[in-house]
């Protein structure tokens, strides 16, 4: 009998595979005064991390919809500035780890596509992803997770979801796939301990490891 499909594992992009944090920070902060809102400090950030998205919007001062707007901002300065990004530490050697041993890898994000092909094909990575859905949808990431299980045809059992936020996890649970937390990225361990992932990791190197015990069990 031939071996079972090896399990899916979607990607959260922003935070989780580029380190897009620091550059963000940047252009919030220099865009923080035209929408009325203070600056942060590397001081405040490393606090900020501990915060889980709503308590960090709140503390900032930033409604959903303003969330929207200002993402949508920083996205778009972001799209001129991604030739400065780098691939988190140790993110390269982990995906061409998971893609040589047979893993479907997928990324679903709130940035642009042209965003993500161009930093993939910068680190020679773009071959190890089947797809990339990207864009902001009304209807939040779970349902957006839900349609790239209809679209690909896999059930939820045999799905990872890889992110840095709370609302990651949120959203891996609404869609009853399993969670997987990189404290790498927005939201530090402490806050993502908060939302009961499956796996909650410090590193990228432990990512293989984590899939392959997913794929034993599944067994």
């Amino acid at each position: 009998m031939p071996d079972a499909p090896k399990p899916l594992l979607i990607f959260d992009f922003d935070g989780t595979l580029a380190n897009t944090l620091e550059t963000g920070i940047g252009i919030y902060n220099d865009l923080a005064d035209g929408y009325g809102l203070s600056p942060v400090t590397a001081e405040e950030v490393r606090e900020l991390r501990k915060l889980n998205t709503r308590a960090l919007l709140d503390h900032l001062g930033i409604s959903r919809l303003m969330a929207v707007k200002v993402g949508a901002h920083i996205r778009k300065v972001l799209h001129q500035r991604m030739d400065e990004v780098e691939m988190i530490e140790g993110i390269q050697e982990a995906i061409l780890g998971l893609h040589a041993e047979g893993f479907r890898l997928g990324i679903l994000t709130s940035n642009s596509i042209s965003n993500v092909r161009l930093v993939l094909r910068r680190f020679g990575l773009l071959e190890c992803f089947s797809f990339i859905e990207a864009g902001v949808s009304l209807f939040g990431k779970a349902q957006r997770i839900t349609n790239v299980l209809r679209k690909e045809k896999i059930p939820a059992a045999e799905v990872m979801y890889v992110g840095d936020e709370t609302r990651d996890m949120e959203a891996a649970r609404d869609s009853k796939v399993s969670a997987v937390a990189v404290c790498w990225g927005v939201n530090g361990r402490d806050a993502m301990q908060t939302e009961d992932p499956d796996f909650c990791i410090d590193a990228p190197s432990e990512l293989r490891p984590c899939a392959e015990a997913f794929a034993a069990a599944g067994k």
